[in-house]
């Protein structure tokens, strides 16, 4: 039997990928809980996974939102999925510990969930103007709705807990709802 020791700097390089993975294993437990796709290796393995789990809270969070469940928008709450999305990639880069990869997160999160409302150039634009504001409030310091959304966000995916994950879809769901609070029920009952 032959046991092979590596070199110091090839054992730095497979503890350093050994961290990584660690710091990383919530994120892709979470999403494959929730049946989400992931991504293990390539270069943009860490924003993937995180415009993934973005998408997936703010896609749940405009479903339960919209009347009917259709998560259809008026033009007056796109910028707010936009400041969601860039909570939830911020709370969960945070989380990872890769704090400069919330903002392509986003971007993507945004982009994709607001394309099919607005078209793709019009959300490409939109994400890019939320992100720049989202990181003018991180300078100036958050409001307290998105970073509450941020931690609660960071702590479902953590503990993959589905009551922390339903209270982040609610804080969400609340940003960047059409309606009121009550309206919604009040539309619905029978006149």
């Amino acid at each position: 039997m032959t046991v092979l020791i590596p070199n110091k700097k090839a054992a730095a390089r497979w503890n350093g990928a050994l961290e990584t993975r660690l710091r990383h294993a919530p994120l892709e437990s979470f999403l494959r809980s929730r049946g989400r796709k992931w991504v293990l290796s390539g270069e943009a393995r860490v924003s993937d996974n995180l415009a993934c789990a973005t998408i997936y809270f703010v896609d749940q969070a405009l479903t339960a939102c919209t009347p009917g469940g259709n998560g259809v928008l008026d033009a007056a709450h796109h910028a707010a999925v936009g400041q969601a999305a860039c909570a939830v990639s911020h709370g969960l880069a945070l989380l990872i510990q890769e704090a400069n990869s919330w903002r392509i997160a986003a971007l993507i999160g945004t982009a994709r969930i607001l394309a099919q409302h607005i078209g793709p150039d019009a959300a490409a634009h939109l994400s890019a103007t939320c992100a720049r504001d989202y990181a003018k409030g991180l300078k100036a310091g958050l409001e307290s709705g998105l970073l509450q959304i941020s931690t609660v966000v960071a702590a479902a995916v953590e503990s993959n807990n589905e009551a922390l994950a339903n209270k982040a879809l609610h804080l969400i769901s609340q940003r960047i709802s059409p309606v009121p609070s009550g309206v919604l029920a009040r539309r619905a009952a029978p006149l």
